[in-house]
């Protein structure tokens, strides 16, 4: 089109408008969770600083066995309350090549809706909610479960664009989005408030194996 740039260049403007988000939140995350005493990015900050990495207390391992389990939570869900809700046309997502769909859901999904949603979103929330501006504060558990479950509302919201691009939205619909999407976002948020931002990553990307290998499965 006349008057836009090339391509390659909307291309690395939009990369580096979207580096810039994340790097910004992923700052105010970070000092929101060490205000408030959440983990933050404990790997990751042990290698910036030199530190051997506390891959024990992290648990990498169970957040991979929760995240399937999860993933495998939300397919049983999705068939058992919501067989049929999506019209056939939804079906085109599942001729989207596996690997595409699996590479967006672990890029995407486990790396960049957990800096967003968890790291960002649920610590600042927490600091708001039992901080404040009061200096040495600690969150306690209200704080916490609020928070985690405020993110997890914004997470299933997210999410309804490309449900809309699917299918219209009906209220069948958007209740499924809200709840299906929920369940992850709440238990990627617990994971988060105790091992870190590392293993709700590692959680959310293991739950769309199963998410994904298996998206249509309960389609009429």
């Amino acid at each position: 089109m006349a008057g836009l740039p090339p391509w390659p260049v909307l291309i690395a403007g939009m990369a580096l408008q979207a580096l810039v988000v994340f790097a910004l939140a992923a700052h105010l995350g970070l000092r929101s969770a060490e205000h408030v005493g959440l983990p933050g990015a404990p790997l990751l900050a042990a290698l910036a600083s030199g530190r051997p990495a506390p891959l024990a207390d992290a648990r990498l391992d169970r957040a991979v066995m929760v995240g399937l389990g999860v993933g495998l939570l939300v397919v049983a869900v999705d068939g058992v309350l919501f067989r049929g809700v999506l019209p056939p046309s939804a079906a085109i997502f599942g001729e989207v090549a596996l690997w595409k769909r699996l590479l967006a859901g672990l890029l995407y999904g486990g790396l960049a809706e957990e800096i967003l949603l968890r790291l960002f979103l649920v610590s600042a929330l927490v600091y708001l909610l039992a901080c404040g501006w009061r200096e040495g504060a600690r969150a306690g558990t209200v704080p916490v479960v609020i928070a985690i479950a405020v993110a997890a509302i914004v997470f299933g919201l997210g999410h309804l664009p490309a449900t809309a691009a699917l299918a219209p939205l009906t209220p069948a619909i958007v209740l499924r989005a809200l709840l299906l999407n929920g369940l992850v976002g709440v238990v990627c948020g617990f994971i988060y408030v105790r091992r870190g931002l590392e293993a709700a990553m590692i959680a959310h990307a293991a739950a769309h194996l199963p998410l994904q290998i298996a998206p249509m499965l309960f389609l009429p």
